[in-house]
């Protein structure tokens, strides 16, 4: 997938966020052991909910009401997900990619609005057209003759879709910009079914948003600006894998299944797919610096991380996300790639300068590689190699 241009897609700007309401893991399964609804399955919920190794969750909705609860148990209520989806998702995604863009602008480039000649919005977890995407380009000042690409129905992986997507825009048309704006309201489609997939399925999913502005240029005028550049991208379909995560549309909301098999998948499957991009790109597993693992679960994050021979410290940044804030599917993985960024940057900061000059103190610093990568219902593998220059 690698491009003869010689431009370079570059992470100009970057912004996360999260609905106000927060919810502590220890809470919800309380609350939910208490639901006569679920008398069945009481009995494994807290183990389950403190097996996920997450501390807080962020949702638009608040799960531990009756009101809430007595909700789910309706019966079509899609419509009204939907209409829920609208009124919480667009505040949210107002605010980060008014962030993401504040971060990309250069004064001497003129207004960063202008510049955008792409958005790609990015969700699962509601579907309504026209979309937020349109509600953006009015509150955000955007062009309207701005080219627009949703991405639905790719589960966790659709954040590197995406970036795929804006990566190859701004290659063929360096003088103009993309921004990707990730929203998930998991919430939104929350049931209460007494079976062991819903209550593994909520006592994961938490609600948020990602946005990034992605621009191009030359290698020789990045050097030295510190942003993160996208080398290529690559995405991988595992063979017999159909089952491993499945979504689907019913009357009352958007539904997931996980296949039992799904860390299997994983395990058997991540390793050699990503060893054999890097061979590529002439790069193993030691040219790499940093490893942003989708935060999906503990298996998601173990498994990827025995296939791959990686040891807790190179994965700690993916376990932090999930403890934060749960599994966001496609927001997840930008919200590791976020905290990587700013660790570097507070790490350079820290090295100082030399006294009297301007420069850094360290001459010449090499570049830092990253790979990072989320799964799409198949399993589908989607991922990024970026270098810090």
């Amino acid at each position: 997938m690698t491009s003869s241009s010689p431009f370079l897609p570059v992470i100009e700007g970057f912004a996360t966020g999260t609905p106000n309401n927060v919810l502590l893991q220890s809470d919800a399964a309380k609350f939910l052991a208490s639901l006569s609804c679920l008398e069945r399955n009481k009995h494994r919920i807290e183990k389950i909910y403190e097996n996920t190794r997450i501390h807080t969750r962020h949702l638009a909705i608040n799960l531990l009401t009756e009101e809430t609860v007595a909700f789910s148990q309706e019966k079509n209520t899609i419509e009204k997900r939907m209409q829920m989806y609208e009124e919480y998702a667009f505040s949210l995604a107002n605010e980060v990619a008014s962030k993401a863009l504040f971060a990309a602008t250069d004064p001497q480039e003129g207004k960063i609005e202008d510049q955008i000649g792409l958005i790609v919005f990015v969700t699962s977890t509601g579907f309504i057209a026209p979309g937020i995407d349109t509600k953006l380009i009015d509150s955000l000042g955007l062009k309207r003759n701005i080219a627009r690409i949703p991405i639905n129905f790719m589960g966790c992986a659709a954040a590197m879709t995406g970036l795929r997507v804006c990566s190859d825009h701004v290659r063929a048309n360096p003088e103009s910009k993309a921004l990707i704006v990730c929203l998930e309201l998991s919430s939104v489609n929350a049931v209460f079914n007494d079976n062991l997939n819903d209550i593994i399925i909520h006592s994961i999913f938490g609600d948020g948003c990602a946005a990034a502005v992605i621009g191009a240029d030359v290698e020789d005028k990045l050097i030295g600006r510190g942003k993160f550049v996208i080398r290529d991208n690559f995405s991988y379909l595992a063979k017999n894998t159909e089952d491993g995560i499945t979504l689907g549309v019913k009357d009352n909301g958007i539904t997931c299944l996980l296949s039992r098999q799904l860390p299997d998948y994983i395990q058997s499957d991540v390793g050699p797919i990503v060893k054999d991009f890097l061979a590529s790109h002439q790069l193993t597993k030691e040219n790499i610096d940093l490893w942003a693992i989708h935060p999906g679960g503990t298996r998601i994050i173990e498994r990827s991380q025995l296939s791959l021979g990686l040891n807790d410290e190179q994965v700690a940044d993916s376990w932090e996300i999930l403890r934060q804030y749960g599994n966001m599917l496609s927001c997840s993985i930008l919200f590791v790639m976020e905290r990587m960024m700013l660790r570097l940057n507070e790490h350079s900061s820290s090295q100082g300068t030399v006294a009297g000059r301007g420069d850094n103190s360290i001459e010449n610093p090499p570049p830092v590689n990253g790979i990072a990568f989320s799964f799409s219902p198949g399993v589908g593998i989607e991922g990024i190699l970026f270098e810090k220059i």
